[in-house]
C-alpha cells in the first residue's frame, strides 16, 4: 500500500457534492401532502424504500468518484516515440540586410522572427544554414533548438568570409544536410530580403520533384532604402551611387508557393510567425516516427475494477421499452444537420478566416467590406488593386494604408503627400511619421542620384572632347612638322642664294686688289659663311628639337589617357566583395604593425593570454572561424554576379 496513490485527486473532491445531495432529497421528502410522522405510519413500506435508495445511491456515487480518480498500485513502462520532423532554417547574411526600410534594420528584425520559430519548434531535429556569396553550415540537425537559438544574436555579414548573395547554395547545403541525415522529407525555411531571377530559377530547379519543402519569410520592401554600414557610412557602387536595396517580393512568393511552401511578409506583431509554423505543422502530421531509446514510466489506473459496481444500477435500463427510447435519444442528439452549416457565417467572416490562414489573395476575393478588403490586396502583393479600393475611403485607417500602396509602388510624391494629411488630423501617428521620414530620405536620395547621374553624363561627353581633339591633334601633327620642314629648307636655300651674291658683288666692286686685301677679305666671306652655315644649322636644331618636343607631348598626352583609364578600371567602389585570403592578409597585417612598435601591455604575458582567453569565449568569432575552414574547404565562390 506505499505505492498507492491516486492519478487523478480532484475528482475526490465531488464527495462533497454528496451530503448536498441527501440534505436536497429529504427536504423534497418533507414538502408532501402529508407530514412525514404521519405518512410513515400511513405507508412504511415507502418510507423505508426510500432510505434504501439513498443509502445504495450514496454508496454508489462513492465507488464512482474513487474510480473516477484513479486509484493506482504499481507502474509501468511504456516505450516512447517522437517525430521525425526535420527543418532547416535558412539566413540571408548578405550586405543588404543592412537596409533600414524595416526599422530598425533588416538584420535585426531576421533575428527576432529567427527566435520567435525556434521557440515554437519543440519537436524533431533543426539545422541552421547561413549564407552570403557562399553558404556555410552554422549547426547542423539536433533535437536542442535552444542552442541553436544562442547563436542567432551572433550572425551577422561582417563575420561573412565572401560577400554577396547565393540563396540557391543555401538551399543546395540544406539539402545535403538533410540527406545525410536519412530524413525522408522535410522543411526549408528561408528568412531573406530578395531573390532574383537567377537564384529562383536554381533554386526551382533544385526542388523540383523532391520531398522538400520551401516556405519563405521576407524581410524587406519593394520601395527598398540605402544600406548602411556598421561604421555609419553608405554603401555605394562602382559608380559612386548610392546602393538602394529593394526586395522582389514576386520572386519569394513564387518560389515559395511552387514548392508547396508558405509565405509571410515580415510584420510587427507575430502573425507571419504564426502563418508559417501553422502551415507546417499542418503539413508534417504524416511525418514518420520513430521509437527512442528511453521508455516513459506511467501509472497503472486499477479503477476499471469498479466498473461492475458502478454498472449495477444500469441493470434497470433492461425493462421494456427503456434502451429503445435512450438510444432514440442518443441518435437525435447526435445527428448532425449540414444544411444549416454555413448560413452562420458571412462573407466577411468567411474571407477573415482565410485572413488568418495567410491565404490573402482568396481573402481578397470574398471580402465585401472595401477597406478589409484593400489590407487583404495589399497583404497578397496587390498594391494597385488596394490602392483603387482604398481610394475611395476617408478614414484614418484606410488613408494610411492606401499610403503603404501608393509607396510600395514608388509613388513617392503621393505618398508623401498622404502621410502628411494623416498628421495634420493626427500628429501623433507614429507610424504614418516614421514613413514620411523614410520615403523622404528616398526622395532626397534619388534626387541625389539623379544629379550623379547628370554630372558623370556631363564628365563623359567632356572626357569623349578632349579625346576627340587629341585624336585630331595627333592627325594633324605630321602635317605641321613637314610643313615645318619645308619653310626650313626653302630659308636654308634662300640664305645659300644671298651669301653667292654678296659674294659675286664684292668680287666686281674690287678691281684690282693687293695681295693683303684680298687675303683679308677671304677671312671675312669664309666667317660670314660659317656664321650663315651655323644660322642655318641652328635653324635646323630648332626645328627639329620642336619635333622632339611635339613627338615627346604626343606621347605624354597619350600616356596621361592610358594612365587615365587604368585608374578608372582599377578604381573599385566600397561594394566590391573581398576574398577570405584578403582578410586573412588584413587580420595579420595588423599584429606585425604592433609588433614593430611594442608597449608594456603587449609584453606582459598574463595580459596576452586574458586576450586570448577573451577572443575564444566570443562566439561571432568562433563563428567566423568556422566559416572560414569551411570557405577554405569550399574554394571561392563562382558566382559572383551579386555583391550585396
Amino acid at each position: 500500500m506505499s505505492n498507492f496513490t491516486f492519478i487523478y485527486p480532484a475528482w475526490l473532491l465531488a464527495l462533497f457534492a454528496l451530503p448536498v445531495i441527501l440534505m436536497l432529497s429529504r427536504r423534497n421528502q418533507k414538502q408532501g401532502l402529508l407530514a412525514p410522522h404521519i405518512a410513515q405510519y400511513l405507508d412504511p413500506a415507502k418510507a423505508t424504500n426510500s432510505r434504501s435508495k439513498l443509502s445504495l445511491f450514496s454508496v454508489w456515487w462513492i465507488i464512482t468518484i474513487i474510480a473516477l480518480a484513479g486509484p493506482s498500485f504499481s507502474t509501468s513502462e511504456r516505450p516512447s516515440f517522437e517525430k521525425t520532423q526535420a527543418r532547416v532554417l535558412i539566413m540571408d547574411m548578405s550586405m543588404s540586410m543592412y537596409a533600414t526600410d524595416v526599422k530598425p534594420n533588416r538584420l535585426t528584425q531576421a533575428r527576432y522572427k529567427a527566435l520567435d520559430l525556434f521557440s515554437q519548434w519543440r519537436e524533431g531535429v533543426t539545422g541552421m544554414v547561413a549564407y552570403a556569396g557562399d553558404a556555410y553550415t552554422v549547426s547542423p540537425l539536433t533535437t536542442d533548438s535552444a542552442t541553436i537559438a544562442n547563436l542567432v544574436p551572433n550572425l551577422s555579414p561582417d563575420i561573412m568570409p565572401y560577400q554577396g548573395a547565393d540563396a540557391a547554395k543555401a538551399v543546395e547545403r540544406s539539402i545535403e544536410m538533410l540527406q545525410r541525415a536519412n530524413v525522408s522529407q522535410g522543411d526549408l525555411i528561408l528568412i531573406a530580403d530578395d531573390i532574383d531571377d537567377n537564384e529562383k530559377g536554381a533554386i526551382n530547379d533544385l526542388l523540383s520533384g523532391t520531398p522538400w519543402r520551401l516556405s519563405v519569410l521576407a524581410v524587406g520592401t519593394r520601395a527598398g532604402s540605402p544600406i548602411t554600414m556598421s561604421n555609419g557610412s553608405m554603401l555605394t557602387q562602382d559608380s559612386g551611387q548610392t546602393v538602394i536595396a529593394k526586395s522582389d517580393i514576386s520572386n519569394m512568393r513564387s518560389i515559395s508557393q511552387s514548392n508547396q511552401g508558405a509565405f509571410a511578409l515580415v510584420q510587427a506583431d507575430n502573425s507571419d510567425i504564426e502563418t508559417i509554423t501553422q502551415f507546417i505543422e499542418s503539413h508534417s502530421l504524416t511525418a514518420e516516427v520513430e521509437k527512442t531509446t528511453q521508455g516513459v514510466t506511467s501509472r497503472v489506473n486499477h479503477g476499471f475494477w469498479l466498473l461492475p459496481l458502478i454498472l449495477l444500477p444500469a441493470l434497470g435500463l433492461f425493462r421494456p421499452g427503456v434502451i429503445w427510447s435512450v438510444l432514440g435519444f442518443a441518435l437525435l442528439a447526435t445527428q448532425p444537420n449540414p444544411a444549416f452549416a454555413s448560413p452562420w457565417f458571412t462573407d466577411d467572416q468567411i474571407a477573415h478566416q482565410y485572413y488568418e490562414q495567410g491565404d490573402f489573395e482568396q481573402a481578397a476575393k470574398l471580402f465585401t467590406d472595401p477597406e478589409w478588403k484593400g489590407v487583404a490586396q495589399y497583404q497578397a502583393g496587390q498594391y494597385q488593386e488596394a490602392e483603387n479600393t482604398l481610394s475611395a475611403l476617408d478614414t484614418e485607417r484606410a488613408r494610411y494604408n492606401h499610403a503603404n500602396a501608393l509607396a510600395q509602388q514608388g509613388k513617392f510624391g503621393p505618398a508623401i503627400d498622404e502621410y502628411k494629411r494623416i498628421l495634420e488630423n493626427n500628429p501623433n501617428h507614429a507610424f504614418a511619421k516614421s514613413n514620411l521620414e523614410i520615403l523622404e530620405q528616398q526622395q532626397q536620395q534619388q534626387q541625389q542620384q539623379q544629379q550623379q547621374q547628370q554630372q558623370q553624363q556631363q564628365q563623359q561627353q567632356q572626357q569623349q572632347q578632349q579625346q576627340q581633339q587629341q585624336q585630331d591633334g595627333d592627325q594633324n601633327q605630321p602635317q605641321d612638322q613637314a610643313n615645318q620642314q619645308g619653310q626650313q629648307g626653302q630659308q636654308g636655300q634662300q640664305a645659300e642664294n644671298d651669301q653667292s651674291q654678296d659674294s659675286s658683288s664684292s668680287s666686281q666692286g674690287q678691281s684690282q686688289p693687293s695681295a693683303s686685301d684680298s687675303s683679308g677679305e677671304r677671312p671675312q666671306q669664309s666667317a660670314n659663311q660659317s656664321q650663315q652655315q651655323n644660322d642655318n644649322s641652328g635653324d635646323g636644331q630648332t626645328s627639329s628639337s620642336e619635333q622632339e618636343l611635339s613627338q615627346t607631348s604626343g606621347s605624354n598626352a597619350n600616356q596621361t589617357q592610358a594612365g587615365e583609364g587604368d585608374e578608372k578600371q582599377g578604381s573599385t567602389a566600397s561594394a566590391t566583395p573581398t576574398s577570405a585570403q584578403q582578410q586573412e592578409s588584413d587580420s595579420e597585417g595588423s599584429p606585425q604593425m604592433a609588433h614593430a612598435q611594442p608597449s608594456e601591455a603587449s609584453q606582459d604575458p598574463d595580459r596576452k593570454k586574458l586576450e586570448q582567453v577573451e577572443s575564444v569565449r566570443d562566439p561571432s568569432r568562433l563563428l567566423r572561424a568556422q566559416m572560414m575552414l569551411q570557405a577554405q574547404e569550399q574554394g571561392a565562390p563562382n558566382n559572383q554576379s551579386k555583391k550585396w
